[in-house]
């Protein structure tokens, strides 16, 4: 279409411009929906994902020194950041409650009685996960769960000791593994097999413990306990097709050795690598706080980038290659058995024996023929 144009009078009114240009509009055939049907359509923006994340304190990033949920600091957050160079429209939806146990997840109210911290439309974390994954059928690309610990840690207040401490720990630890598997069923079945679903260990805050005289024995005791807990964790994630973040590993909260040399409080001190990792990595041995510093949640946020890391195909395994068949030299010998006579009425039984060098055991068919007649 050649450019529409029109010479204009000097002093001619605006009323007749404004008449010749719609005169030349309908000359040349066009309207204006005609002109925005020839205008090329936007192109549809991509449906978002979602990374849908529940759990605790540590899911929220509570920082003892503000005393507020960071969630820039948060494991979720840079685990988020971390999906997303690979899932550009990928966002971000956090469920997760400072001071959550699994039995909050569950029912809203703390594992020892008390309310939870957080207050949810559907009325708990689990139901409003749930209620947001069934909402967006096929879009959730992930989903992460980190709780359990604050249900064990009220086992082991200050000066704590004894049967009854572990009592109760052997029984919060099992009623951790009966919730957390029935967490992981209900967004397993909201979400279908779609996402993937990653839970974590948890690293042992009780080793700072080791720093002291007296909290030496609660700091050993401490790691079996700890183990039992993640055995449990673990246990609950892969029965409901959840990967499991080595957190607990991260921190490296069973290696008694080697001997580090640490900063503390009035000085330096020489403390066992897991020692020094809650050290480094948390508040406990500068503030006596159980929660992760900014170094502790990138590690965790690790932990859960290599749980959810392809996992390379094993390589079919080659099938043997039949033994080669060797021909040998053999003798063969054949004699009736019993004493008596062959006749067309009357069967005989013949053995034969075949037989090789020392150490070939022969095998194959044996016929016995007469003449060209097989018997």
């Amino acid at each position: 279409m050649g450019l529409l144009c029109s010479h204009l009078s000097e002093g001619e009114p605006i009323v007749s411009i404004t008449h010749k240009v719609a005169a030349l509009v309908a000359a040349s055939g066009l309207t204006l929906s005609g002109l925005a049907a020839a205008s090329p359509a936007l192109a549809d923006e991509p449906a978002p994902t979602y990374y849908v994340s529940l759990g605790d304190s540590l899911a929220t990033g509570w920082q003892p020194d503000t005393k507020t949920n960071d969630t820039e600091t948060a494991y979720t957050n840079r685990l988020y950041q971390q999906l997303k160079k690979t899932h550009p429209n990928l966002q971000h939806e956090p469920f997760g409650c400072a001071g959550a146990t699994a039995r909050s997840v569950l029912t809203g109210s703390h594992a020892n009685g008390t309310p939870g911290a957080c207050t949810y439309d559907e009325g708990t974390q689990l139901a409003a996960a749930v209620a947001f994954i069934k909402d967006h059928p096929g879009q959730v690309a992930y989903v992460s769960v980190g709780i359990g610990a604050n249900d064990v840690h009220p086992c082991v207040p200050d000066g704590a000791g004894g049967d009854n401490m572990l009592i109760c720990l052997s029984k919060r630890i099992q009623s951790v593994g009966v919730d957390v598997s029935t967490i992981d069923a209900a967004l397993r079945q909201a979400g279908g097999s779609t996402p993937r679903y990653v839970g974590m260990t948890y690293y042992n805050p009780f080793l700072a413990g080791w720093l002291t005289t007296d909290g030496k024995p609660l700091a050993d005791l401490s790691i079996g306990v700890a183990q039992q807990l993640n055995d449990t964790l673990t246990s609950a994630n892969t029965k409901n097709g959840f990967a499991t973040a080595d957190v607990a590993g991260a921190f490296s909260s069973n290696a008694t050795t080697p001997l580090v040399t640490i900063d503390v409080p009035g000085g330096q001190t020489e403390v066992p690598l897991n020692v020094a990792r809650v050290c480094q990595w948390t508040w406990m041995c500068s503030a006596a706080d159980i929660h992760a510093n900014d170094t502790g949640h990138q590690k965790i946020a690790d932990a859960f980038v290599a749980a959810l890391a392809p996992r390379p195909t094993p390589p079919k395994p080659t099938p043997p290659k039949p033994a080669p068949v060797v021909k040998v030299a053999t003798t063969t010998s054949a004699k009736l058995v019993g004493k008596h006579r062959i006749t067309t009425k009357k069967r005989a039984a013949v053995r034969v024996r075949v037989r090789a060098a020392r150490g070939v055991k022969p095998g194959g068919v044996l016929v016995v023929k007469d003449g060209r007649r097989t018997l």
